[in-house]
């Protein structure tokens, strides 16, 4: 073997170890930008679950407090009249109360969708609670106490 023919098998020997070297190196910057877009990807999923999660919870905190507002007005409402001013008031004001009770069970059910085990657990009993409002005792002391079974 001459000197020329060492030349080119080092050139080739040399060429055949770049390739793959680089290919090595292609390999490497795939896997790092594919791990990168799953990561990314996964963040986004994360950040999206918690935009709705926010949302889900914000809808359902505000018909909570809605239905513990009507709680309080319930009480103050047994103390009227029973006459016809009186019953119409506490018509209105049952009226305007199941109809939050209905906003609560409708963010209730996004909850149970959305929200971990432990929340979900105390939520139940925050409906129980609030079940009362659908009796009609919860409105006029003196009636016999109903439940209102299509509400809750």
């Amino acid at each position: 073997m001459d000197a020329t023919e060492a030349a080119l098998v080092g050139a080739l020997g040399g060429a055949v170890l770049g390739a793959a070297g680089a290919w090595g190196a292609a390999l490497i910057a795939l896997r790092a930008a594919r791990y990168q877009a799953d990561r990314q990807a996964d963040a986004q999923q994360q950040q999206w679950l918690r935009q709705v999660r926010r949302e889900t919870y914000k809808v359902f905190l505000e018909a909570a407090e809605q239905c513990t507002s009507h709680m309080r007005i319930a009480n103050i409402s047994r103390e009227l009249e029973l006459n016809e001013e009186g019953m119409t008031e506490k018509q209105i004001r049952r009226d305007a109360s199941n109809q939050d009770l209905r906003k609560f069970v409708e963010a209730r059910a996004a909850l149970n969708l959305e929200a971990p085990e432990e929340i979900r657990t105390k939520v139940i009993a925050l409906a129980q609670e609030y079940s009362y409002l659908a009796t009609f005792r919860a409105w006029c002391p003196s009636s016999p106490e109903i439940l209102r079974a299509d509400i809750i």
